[in-house]
């Protein structure tokens, strides 16, 4: 059995959908755009399992599809490969620099010299809200507890961003640590 009787009746339209379908991907991989040289390649594709399911053999386009899912897996990993360590890893494309620091400065500083204060609660705290702590305004939080705009707070743990504080102007407990 010759190729072109293995592929049916619709031979010669399934080798020219198959050589579209190859153009247009090649085409959407080397050009910036929106996709729609992919998206030619993927109905091409389609029209051809479609051809040979209909009119053809459906273990043509069992094979037609098997081989296209594994060009799929195969260009990924090479195009992974070539960003990690290829010619696309000293490209523009991928990011060299490094950002020395936070992204604010503030986080990078634990702010335990807040231990201990009081301040003023400038929203109300379900659970998490705003405080006036040392004339500055501190995102904070409870450990539950609501706490009403204008209240009294103290600040009972602070690692990073996260701001403890339970209600009241006195020290805070040991059973809340």
């Amino acid at each position: 059995m010759s190729f072109y009787e293995l592929l049916g009746p619709t031979a010669v339209a399934t080798v020219v959908c198959l050589v579209v379908a190859l153009v247009m991907f090649v085409i959407e991989l080397f050009t910036p755009g929106v996709g729609i040289a992919g998206a030619t390649g993927l109905l091409a594709l389609i029209a051809v399992v479609v051809m040979q399911l209909g009119w053809g053999h459906p273990r043509v386009a069992l094979y037609i599809i098997a081989i296209a899912l594994l060009l799929i897996i195969l260009g990924l990993i090479w195009i992974i490969r070539s960003l990690q360590r290829g010619r696309l890893s000293k490209s523009f494309l991928v990011l060299k620099e490094q950002v020395e620091g936070t992204s604010v400065p503030e986080v990078a500083s634990a702010k335990t010299d807040l231990l201990g204060k009081t301040g003023v609660a400038v929203s109300a705290l379900r659970p998490a809200g705003i405080a006036e702590i040392d004339g500055r305004r501190l995102d904070v939080m409870t450990a539950g507890a609501f706490i009403n705009k204008g209240e009294p707070v103290t600040v009972v743990k602070a690692e990073g961003i996260h701001i403890l504080v339970r209600a009241g102007a006195d020290e805070p407990s040991a059973a809340e640590d």
